[in-house]
Formats: structure tokens, sequence, C-alpha cells
């Protein structure tokens, strides 16, 4: 923590040179009821123009989809509680957060998309702890920690999704520890996903989307980010960066189009200037060990039929996509794919819903290779892939089923 405190200065610094404009807070990787309620409602297209997958959300976001429908206006009991929910879960405040839990373990491993978090071996404990705070119109910030202790002393302290955010709603400055999940899947995305810790580092982005005029009104609403982090010390090329990029599109209520990347470069031992970022992020990767990258397309379709809601979707990527023209449209032979059906309602029963989902790094000249996997410039950080969890090489299905209750 220490180590974030002259940045968080700096940061707060430019908070009070800035004109006042609403800046968003994060929603958090400890609330997945949150999540799971968001997709319900835009995949039953009771959302439209909220875009889905660049996660995390905003508050601002989530409050400007809520706040331009009605929960009268839902035909569906359950939609219209998970709007009013959200309506008070989302007003401007304070907050804070503890929760526990306990495991029983016969061997000490990391569930997936958990942040790194480890369960130990045999009995174990879990305490974690979040704050957000959105006092003033320009300023915000949040902090998550968590704590882990088994039976055989296996214990260790996490400083989570921790930062400050400031800026307008549709351009903030974002600095500390962050996490970022591109693409439509929802067990794993090909690029990012908080499998592994959040990264310390700086993001800019729109929070709410851009909904352009004029020539440029055929693009809907549309979302971009921007992050740079610092990785760990490594043995080789210790302290890389690390840059990820998302544009997000709507062109119509029924279809969103996203062009996600990733880029390792530099380290200790090597060029982390400006110009070096450029020569890499725009092609050229000469002699080939010189950086790392991973770039792909997604498309999802929401077709909200009244007798039976459908949202389709699919992510593509590749690596070693550094070569201008391929940086977000891979047709390289080493491909990953993702494909997923959601259906936020079973015919006749509002309150059950099903997802499905198969992932696949192990298709083309990617098969018997580790996709994450890169000589000088790995997809991790602190050992925890830092895309879908399931790895290079391998195939995953993933099946999943929800009823409502209440959504409290």
């Amino acid at each position: 923590m220490r180590a974030l405190l002259p940045a968080l200065a700096i940061l707060l610094l430019a908070g009070a040179l800035a004109t006042p404009a609403p800046a968003a807070d994060l929603y958090l990787v400890d609330e997945p009821e949150i999540y799971a309620a968001i997709d319900r409602l835009s995949a039953s297209g009771a959302l439209p123009g909220f875009l889905a997958n660049t996660r995390p959300y905003s508050l601002e976001a989530v409050r400007a989809a809520i706040g331009a429908v009605s929960a009268e206006g839902q035909s569906r009991e359950i939609d219209a509680e998970l709007i009013r929910w959200l309506s008070m879960y989302t007003a401007p405040n304070q907050g804070a957060r503890l929760s526990v839990a306990g495991a029983r373990a016969d061997s000490r491993f990391t569930p997936w998309n958990h942040e790194g978090i480890p369960v130990p071996a045999g009995w174990s404990g879990q305490a974690s702890f979040f704050a957000r705070e959105e006092k003033t119109p320009f300023l915000s910030g949040q902090i998550r920690a968590a704590s882990f202790f088994g039976e055989g002393g296996d214990n260790g302290n996490r400083l989570l999704d921790t930062s400050l955010e400031v800026g307008y709603p549709f351009a903030t400055v974002q600095i500390g520890k962050i996490s970022a999940w591109y693409g439509p899947g929802r067990h794993g995305a090909l690029i990012f996903t908080n499998h592994s810790q959040p990264v310390p580092g700086v993001r800019i982005r729109n929070p709410v989307p851009i909904r352009p005029s004029g020539r440029l009104s055929f693009l809907g609403s549309f979302q971009y980010e921007f992050f740079a982090a610092r990785l760990e010390q490594r043995a080789q090329h210790s302290h890389p960066i690390l840059t990820g990029t998302r544009l997000a599109l709507q062109p119509r209520p029924w279809i969103e189009l996203g062009l996600s990347r990733a880029l390792h470069y530099g380290g200790d031992d090597r060029s982390n200037g400006v110009s070096e970022f450029l020569d890499d992020y725009f092609g050229n990767n000469e002699p080939s060990n010189r950086s790392n990258t991973l770039g792909g397309w997604d498309v999802t379709l929401t077709l909200p039929f009244e007798a039976q809601p459908v949202r389709l979707y699919m992510e593509r990527g590749a690596e070693d996509s550094s070569h201008w023209g391929k940086i977000f449209f891979p047709w390289d032979d080493r491909f990953a794919n993702l494909f997923g059906l959601h259906l936020p309602r079973i015919l006749a029963l509002p309150r059950l819903e099903l997802r499905a989902e198969y992932a696949d790094t192990f298709s083309g000249e990617t098969r018997g290779d580790n996709w994450y996997g890169h000589s000088d410039y790995p997809h991790v950080y602190r050992g925890e892939v830092l895309g879908h969890p399931m790895g290079g090489g391998s195939r995953d299905w993933f099946v999943d089923s929800r009823y409502w209750f209440l959504p409290t």
C-alpha cells in the first residue's frame, strides 16, 4: 500500500485542478449478484444501449441504463424487481462491505477467476473488505483487501482493486490496482479476466457510453479503454510493461461489437520508452522476442423475443497479432475461439436462466502449444494466466443455471 501513496497523491492533486464532473465508481468483483442481475436484464433486452462486455462496470453507466427504463414497463415481475433493486443499489452514496467465508479442501488450489486468491489445504478461512466513496462530483475511490489463513499455516494477504478515479463521464483517469475483463464470456475470456491478481497501473476510459451525432451516429454507443501496468519482478525482463486496449460499439440495440488487445514489452533490461511502445504496438516485432501481443474481436447478438429471449456471442483471438492489419482482426493460424449461449429465462419459467459456453485454445497451429506462453513475455501475472484460466492448448465446456428467488 505504501508504494501506491505517491501515485494517489498525484491523482488527488489532479482532481483538485480538474473541472468538476461526475467520476465513475467501480463495481467490484466480489459482488457477483450485481453482474448476474445486469446480465439477465441486458440479455432480456431490458437495458437497450448498455454495453455489457467491457468490465468492471461503472456506477454511472448502470445508473444511466436503469434511469432510461421503467420497472412498471417490464412484462416480467422478476425484471421489474431487479430494476427497482438496482435503482436503489446504485443511488449515490458511500458503501462498505465485510465478508467472511470458510472452506475445506483436500489440497491447495486456486479457484478460477478468483483474483489469484488460493484455498489452502485442509480447513481454511477468508475475510474480505471493500469500501467506496463518492463524496465529490469529480472524484471517487475504492479499496478492497482480502486475507486467507489455513490450519497448516498457509496464510496470506491481498490488496485487490484499490484506486482513485477522476474526470468527466466521457473521459476519466484511474490509478491504483486495477482489473479488467474484455469480452462476452462469463466463465472466462480470451484476452483479460480477473483470474489473476489486479495489476498496478493507470487506466483511461469513458465509463458512460458515448452516443455521437451527425455523420458518426451510425456508430450508436461506444466505449474505449486503455491501461498501462507494470508487472512483477521476473527472472527474465523483470518488471515488464503490460498494456490493454478495448473499443466496444453498439451500432444497433441488438448487436455489440468489441476489439481487444494486450501488449507485453520492455522490462528492466529493455527500453520502456514511448518510442518503443509505439514501435511494438504498431507492428515492429522483429526480432520475435521483442514483445508479445494478443488481439481479438467479439460479437454479441441479443434477440429479446417475447416467447424466448436469446443472447448469442462469440470471441476470437490470436497470439502474435502484432503486424499492422492484424492488430485487432486476427486471421493467424494460432487462434482461439469462445462461443456462448445465454437464455435469461426459459419459456414459462421467468425466474430460471441457463448459460452454456465452449472455449478452445487448441485449434489450428495452436494444437499442443501454450497459447499464453511466450518465451520472453508470457501472458501471466504472479503465476496466474491473465486470460482464460484454462490456459493454452485446452478446451473448456461450461454450463450454468440460476434460479432467482428475490433480488435480495
